[in-house]
């Protein structure tokens, strides 16, 4: 199974490079009306996005560490050769201006007076007659720059490695968060990112880099540095303003100082025009509007004024801010981030696609369905290029527009049915204790063949646990001598037959914080319990969640199998029980979050954690038997659990009690199919 998923994993590698390759051949002109753009991005981004969830098992750090970066450089290299954005044009313009003494804010690209500075990236430079909007720390970035080398290709460079420097930020804030390194590459292999930075050289993974550190060494402990860091990111473009107080925490008076103080000083450069600069933002953000969500929703459909389109998405951002500042205590800044950025990308009047990028370093850290539809349909943008050749001029359809946008709009109506509008206000646990504690509970029956094994894999954890319970349904075998002898601290606890009932059992009279639902035929990774108590440190949202699954050996049609459970879990929020579940001891008896019923008691307890808006997948995989998944039909098995979850699918929309009836009958059902 190694093997296979090794393979796997290379070929869609393989895949992603070839598109890439393809694509920085196609557009040597930045303007090509090429279809080719528009077909490649999905292509790269499916590779991308599957390769995530078919990452290999490594036995060594190192080696996670070289399949996570090898791949990420080489596509960035495969992107040189594609052709830079118009906007590096104005870089280099205004750089060099501004390392010639004169001021890029006192007059318009095209003022006679810079006529003595026009050259080949003058007559290749848009919007001549705007004056600049960017900040001062961006104009004396451009002009460092282009004085070491005055071409495209020095700029690309540069952010290209800034967007390395992110990727570094990510798998740094991964590892301290006790999630799968593997999740970096909703970042790393996302065409959003690979097109913005590699291809086109957008110069924000300048500030989205400053602000990935500023998360890092704020979560470290460093909370000045971090304002300085987060300073530095509006330095570079202003969205990052409203985030630094985040940063300052409660002590805003010594980080509004520090951050004055980094913005101030490359503002006293310009101090003569900055006034100018002022007026250049509000005709940027005023007077302009291009494949924005809300805003086009106000503009198009509503047939509002523009000026009060933008008072009111300036408004409901003011809102967001606010709510945010609120809950300043109840979540942490990663989240407040989050939220913040997705704000500011849907109501903003203008959307490239390259904006999307702003926001895929924190997807890294919460996984969330509606952003990774973007790097599927985020293609579409470039359907401009065509678009230009004709009439309509440089714009997208309607229907462009629709097939950019409605995926996310649906994903984001699931994930408010889903949790049942909890994603956004979710239940908080009580605080932590400092040093919490991890029991694990086993729900046992027939199972002495494989209990030595999975109580093995708790004594081999890096972090202890507290207690260890087997809740034994009245086994017939060695079950209950071999965990009375194990040299653990377990105890057996007896219930009736039905793994919702043991399960339920073992939460209610388990004294630790945290309990992990290890089946008897199952193994924790090494380190599960280590990274279940830093993935849930400083996230009170988190009720529960599940950490993932690998068959312990198995045949190449299981591959999907446990491609589609992870892809279920991380989606949608719904583990089974093989893919061991954890919850919140005090939280999980208070909400009943795993219901006393036979079957389906994993996926019920899935979406009544989700229910509360806090559910968790670690993506840590842990081994688990493949012995009910014969050779011979798993396929027909296959069909068997998707059925039975299906229909009690169907009864939980009628009522609970409907679903919990048919429980009864499903384990009937399921049981006597596979004897």
């Amino acid at each position: 199974m190694m093997a296979i998923r090794m393979w796997a994993w290379l070929l869609l590698l393989s895949v992603a490079s070839v598109a890439v390759f393809t694509y920085g051949q196609v557009t040597v002109c930045f303007d090509t009306p090429s279809l080719w753009r528009v077909g490649l991005f999905p292509v790269i981004g499916l590779a991308g996005l599957l390769s995530v969830f078919l990452f290999p098992s490594f036995k060594h750090k190192r080696s996670v560490l070289l399949a996570i970066w090898i791949p990420a450089i080489v596509l960035r290299v495969l992107l040189l050769p594609a052709a830079v954005s118009d906007d590096v044009n104005r870089y280099l313009f205004e750089g060099q201006l501004v390392r010639s003494g004169v001021n890029p804010y006192a007059q318009t690209a095209d003022a006679a007076t810079l006529e003595s500075y026009r050259d080949v990236y003058w007559q290749a430079m848009n919007h001549k007659d705007k004056p600049t909007a960017y900040p001062p720390l961006a104009e004396l970035a451009f002009a460092a720059i282009g004085g070491i080398w005055y071409h495209p290709l020095a700029y690309k460079l540069v952010f290209i490695l800034a967007d390395l420097l992110t990727l570094g930020a990510v798998l740094q804030l991964l590892r301290r968060r006790g999630l799968s390194l593997a999740f970096s590459g909703f970042y790393a292999l996302n065409p959003i990112v690979l097109l913005a930075y590699a291809a086109e050289a957008h110069f924000d993974s300048l500030m989205v880099a400053a602000l990935m550190w500023a998360l890092c060494v704020h979560q470290a402990g460093r909370q000045q540095l971090a304002v300085a860091l987060a300073s530095v990111a509006t330095g570079v473009k202003w969205i990052a303003l409203p985030f630094i107080p985040f940063f300052a925490g409660k002590r805003l008076v010594v980080g509004g100082l520090v951050a004055l103080a980094v913005l101030l000083l490359p503002a006293l450069y310009f101090k003569d025009s900055l006034g100018d600069l002022l007026q250049a933002l509000f005709a940027f953000g005023g007077t302009r509007s291009f494949n924005g969500f809300f805003y086009e929703l106000l503009l198009r459909g509503a047939n509002f004024p523009r000026s009060l389109c933008s008072g009111i998405v300036m408004a409901l951002f003011a809102l967001v801010i606010l709510w945010r500042w609120l809950w300043r205590d109840r979540a942490s800044v990663e989240c407040h981030l989050r939220w913040m950025l997705a704000a500011l990308i849907v109501l903003s009047p203008t959307v490239h696609f390259w904006y999307l990028a702003w926001i895929l370093p924190l997807v890294c850290l919460c996984p969330s369905l509606p952003w990774i539809t973007f790097s599927l349909t985020g293609g579409i943008y470039f359907f401009v290029w065509p678009n230009a050749q004709g009439e309509r001029g440089w714009s997208l359809d309607l229907w462009q527009q629709s097939v950019f946008w409605a995926p996310f709009v649906i994903a984001c109506l699931y994930e408010l049915w889903s949790t049942r509008g909890r994603i956004v206000l979710p239940v908080l646990r009580p605080a932590d204790a400092v040093d919490a504690e991890v029991a694990v509970v086993i729900p046992t029956l027939n199972a002495a063949a494989d209990l030595p094994r999975a109580l093995a894999s708790i004594r081999r954890q890096t972090v202890a646990v507290r207690e260890v319970l087997v809740v034994d349904a009245g086994s017939s075998d060695a079950t209950v001598q071999i965990a009375s002898a194990a040299s653990l601290p377990a105890q057996v606890l007896y219930s009736d037959r039905g793994r919702g009932l043991q399960i339920a059992t073992g939460l209610e009279a388990a004294q630790a914080d945290w309990v992990i639902v290890l089946h008897a035929d199952a193994e924790l990774a090494p380190n599960a319990v280590d990274c279940l108590l830093r993935a849930v440190e400083g996230n009170r949202d988190v009720l529960g969640g599940a950490m993932g699954q690998r068959f312990a050996e198995g045949n190449p049609e299981l591959l999907p199998i446990e491609l589609l459970n992870d892809l279920r879990a991380q989606f949608t929020r719904t583990a089974f029980g093989d893919q061991v579940q954890f919850f919140h001891r005090e939280m999980a008896v208070r909400c009943a979050l795993m219901p006393k019923q036979a079957l389906m008691e994993d996926v019920e307890s899935s979406w009544r954690t989700r229910e509360q808006g806090g559910f968790l997948f670690l993506g840590l995989p842990c081994l688990v038997s493949h012995r009910k998944w014969n050779p011979q039909d798993w396929f027909k098995r296959f069909k068997l659990v998707m059925r039975l979850v299906s229909r009690y699918r169907w009864a939980r929309m009628r009522s609970s009690a409907d679903a919990e009836a048919l429980s009864e009958q499903l384990y009937a059902e399921y049981y006597s199919v596979r004897k």
